[in-house]
């Protein structure tokens, strides 16, 4: 016992040095890390391994603060740093002077500014901008104070970041284009402020609208830093508008919307004027699209959301904003990808998107033809329509002689239903007294007057639907083909007429008031197609309906009338500022079917002339039935039966005209009655032996 009292008390010693051995160790440890740290800066995997959970390397995407339960914290927004500063700061040199650098492929040329990086133009090379003398659709449109171009912004500030950055091409066809600068921000779990690189690297391929954005934030000496104020680290802007410009186009030319891609369907989306709309996270692309061109923002960065607002600006009247709200970051390195598409609104470009192997980012079932103008039901007609519009552009390149020669070839077709359409009108005509003769006589009795009604339509042989079939069977064409007109991709920019039809897609103007509008109506030009198609719209009333049918002070004449005058004077206004290329084809419709109706009136003239005769004819041969048996005792009924013209002399002319189904049908009724005749003349035997057998029977 004593024994190992002694020995305990013997090594407190050795207990004292064992104490200031692990000390001394420690200390030389930490101290040695330090200097380790600041004159080798550890990796990014090292970097991991050391800090904790919560801030690895590649950061952490802190959840957005809940306002309504608990208060915000707000985090200072970063701070740039002089070039004079910290060793860190100092290795990436600052400009003196703004300056531009240009990224061209053989599609797109786009120009930048070292102030934040930011695309101060964005120019198509291949889709001309008639009001723009460079000869390019713009992309890129500034408004009174400026564009942003994809401006970054800390936090949910709307100041963008406009500092002057250093650039450098990353590769020798100079299309890839890098922006840096460094900043300050605190650093986690401290009010400290530690430097962090900021990165934006914009990147083209030849033969795309689409390019890539890849934004990257690091701290360089290792510590994690904190971005967030209101939940958003950063955001990206685009604004105020995408080209081209249309503040100064009537409103059928141009127009904005947003759309969605939210769970694989697309989603209209209408933000209120003048307020800033947030767009839910979940939707994998969000696109401001004009008529022709659209902008589709695509991001593969963890947001907290998008939002989009509709304004005024006393530049460009119109303002269209999209944003893209970064999640709140806690970490030492992240870098957030993000791709835009600039581009026209077409399949073709759209569509390669859809397939990794078809562009050169590797990207597939994107949807980005939900972008595009749906035609619902009838895009399978649109689609053949377009089809033809296209074969006659390649046999004569112009569009405006093609849509000439599509309306040509539609008409022709529709030929045929048109003239029985008009055979039924005039037929309607003829019976329309007979017709208010039973509505008179049973207007008490509705069911005995629907009874009467269809008896009339049988012995005249008359379809009340044949009017009306075919003008519900060309309606969808009509529907279809002002779709295409309105539409196409291809008329955009098209001339027709050099001097006066420069561009299908647009009105046309003879004579422009500059900034002078008439009143009431605020027209600013005087256009000639406009007056062409009401002239042609009243002559065309002229020649389909027919008021003279009808009472002159009758209700039906009044609504005859109001057809005829009121509503081609009502659509004068309604078309004034639509696409020259739809009017075009209005024009050309409304010649063809004049020269049409021409024709099928001259044609109902000879058939009404053929019908009376033979109708004259008919009456003949009855009153030589009725006076021969006075002449001959009877005995000559039957071949006065025979005698009786059947329907065979008269379809000479309708034979000529046996190209149209109602002539085909004339002649069949001809047969059957010639075989009624036949038939009479048998019964008219059999009866004439009856009447010889009951007389012979009183002499039995």
């Amino acid at each position: 016992m004593n024994d190992i009292f002694e020995q305990q008390t013997n090594s407190k010693e050795d207990r004292r040095r064992t104490i200031l051995a692990v000390v001394l160790s420690t200390l030389i440890v930490s101290v040695g890390f330090m200097v380790q740290n600041v004159l080798f800066p550890p990796s990014e995997q090292q970097a991991a391994q050391q800090e904790p959970s919560q801030t690895s390397a590649q950061g952490t995407e802190l959840p957005a603060p809940n306002t309504q339960n608990a208060p915000v914290a707000i985090v200072p927004a970063p701070l740039p740093v002089q070039a004079k500063g910290t060793a860190a700061a100092s290795a990436i040199p600052v400009p003196a002077a703004e300056q531009k650098y240009v990224v061209e492929t053989d599609v797109i040329r786009a120009t930048f500014t070292n102030k934040g990086g930011e695309i101060v133009s964005l120019t198509l090379k291949k889709h001309k901008d008639q009001s723009d003398s460079r000869g390019g659709v713009d992309m890129v449109v500034p408004g009174s104070q400026g564009s942003d171009g994809l401006s970054l912004s800390f936090g949910s500030s709307l100041s963008p970041m406009r500092e002057l950055m250093n650039t450098q091409y990353l590769d020798e066809n100079k299309h890839t284009i890098a922006f840096s600068r460094t900043f300050e921000a605190p650093m986690a779990g401290s009010e400290q402020k530690v430097p962090f690189v900021l990165r934006k690297v914009f990147s083209f391929n030849e033969g795309e609208y689409m390019f890539g954005l890849a934004v990257s934030i690091e701290q360089p000496d290792g510590k994690p830093i904190v971005l967030g104020s209101n939940g958003i680290a950063y955001r990206i802007d685009l604004g105020p508008q995408i080209g081209p410009r249309f503040d100064q186009l009537p409103k059928n030319a141009d127009y904005r919307k947003y759309i969605a891609e939210v769970d694989g369907k697309k989603k209209a989306e209408t933000p209120k004027a003048n307020t800033a709309t947030a767009i839910t996270p979940s939707a994998s692309w969000l696109a401001m699209s004009g008529k022709y061109f659209s902008f589709i923002a695509v991001p593969k960065a963890p947001l907290s959301g998008y939002e989009i607002e509709t304004n005024q600006d006393p530049l460009i009247k119109q303002t269209n904003t999209l944003g893209l709200l970064r999640s709140s970051f806690s970490g030492v390195s992240t870098t957030d990808t993000y791709y835009f598409y600039f581009g026209p609104k077409t399949s073709s470009e759209l569509g390669k998107y859809e397939y990794a192997d078809k562009n050169g980012f590797g990207l597939s079932n994107l949807k980005l033809e939900d972008a595009m103008e749906r035609s619902g039901v009838l895009g399978w007609l649109e689609t053949l329509l377009k089809l033809l519009l296209n074969l006659f552009y390649s046999l004569i390149p112009n569009y405006g002689i093609a849509i000439i020669l599509v309306t040509i070839v539609i008409k022709a077709l529709f030929f045929p239903l048109t003239k029985k359409s008009s055979f039924s009108t005039a037929r309607m005509a003829e019976i329309q007294p007979k017709m208010q003769e039973l509505q008179t006589k049973y207007k008490n009795n509705p069911q005995k007057l629907n009874q009467e009604m269809a008896e009339l339509y049988k012995r005249e042989n008359y379809n009340p639907m044949s009017g009306c079939l075919p003008m519900l069977i060309q309606f969808p064409l009509f529907i279809a083909m002002y779709n295409l007109f309105n539409n196409h991709f291809d008329l955009r920019g098209a001339m027709f007429i050099h001097g006066w039809i420069n561009d299908l897609s647009l009105p046309e103007s003879i004579v422009n008031f500059g900034n002078y509008r008439l009143p009431i109506v605020g027209w600013s030009d005087l256009r000639a197609l406009p007056i062409i198609y009401l002239f042609s719209q009243l002559v065309y009333g002229k020649f389909t309906q027919s008021p003279q049918n009808a009472q002159p002070d009758s209700q039906q004449a009044n609504q005859m009338k109001l057809m005829m005058y009121g509503m081609p004077i009502m659509f004068f206004f309604v078309l004034y500022d639509v696409p020259s290329g739809l009017l075009i084809y209005w024009i050309v419709n409304n010649v063809i079917t004049i020269i049409q109706q021409m024709v099928i009136n001259d044609l109902m003239k000879k058939h009404k002339i053929g019908r009376h005769a033979e109708t004259e004819g008919g009456a003949t041969g009855s009153s030589a039935m009725v006076a021969a048996p006075k002449l001959a005792g009877g005995k000559n009924s039957a071949v006065d039966t025979r005698a009786r013209p059947s329907g065979r002399g008269a379809p000479k002319e309708d034979f000529s005209e046996r190209v149209t189904q109602w002539l085909e049908k004339k002649a069949g009724e001809a047969e059957k009655a010639s075989k009624s005749g036949s038939t009479g003349k048998r019964s008219g035997s059999g009866s004439s032996g009856a009447a010889r057998n009951r007389k012979k029977s009183p002499k039995k």
